[in-house]
């Protein structure tokens, strides 16, 4: 039961940040920190992970936020409060792996865009879909 609450939680986490990250490149911290709260009170009664994991998946994100302040911003420093809120709930080398087929996702779209035309190298894309469909992914392989 807590497992499919921590599931839930990311999901609609994502998918609410995905909506506003699309329409305003940017989303509502709030949604992280009320998704973060519920995560931290489902993290005693997980079986899945254990809290060590959990505080490893944590550092993911905080790297990525690292890198955000390092390039100024190139790369969204809300990307890495979400990446360490998946973290929380994913523990390490699952929030690992949905960082790496979000990035792979991103990588795809990216050139495909490209070469189609629809846009250049300076413009941004949102990050956060991607997290999404990365998260569905991992979702249906396990």
């Amino acid at each position: 039961m807590w497992d499919n609450m921590i599931q839930g939680t990311l999901a609609i986490m994502l998918f609410a940040c995905s909506v506003q990250d699309i329409h305003r490149k940017k989303f509502s911290l709030w949604i992280a920190l009320l998704a973060a709260i519920v995560l931290c009170i489902c993290i005693p009664f997980s079986r899945e992970i254990v809290l060590f994991d959990k505080i490893g998946g944590l550092f993911v994100g905080i790297l990525v936020i690292g890198i955000s302040w390092i390039t100024k911003g190139k790369i969204g420093m809300g990307d890495g409060i979400l990446l360490c809120v998946t973290g929380i709930g994913l523990g390490f080398w699952t929030n690992m792996e949905l960082f790496a087929i979000a990035l792979f996702l991103a990588a795809v779209i990216s050139i495909f865009l490209l070469a189609l035309g629809l846009t250049n190298r300076k413009k941004s894309i949102p990050f956060v879909p991607f997290m999404l469909v990365a998260y569905l992914i991992r979702l249906c392989i396990v």
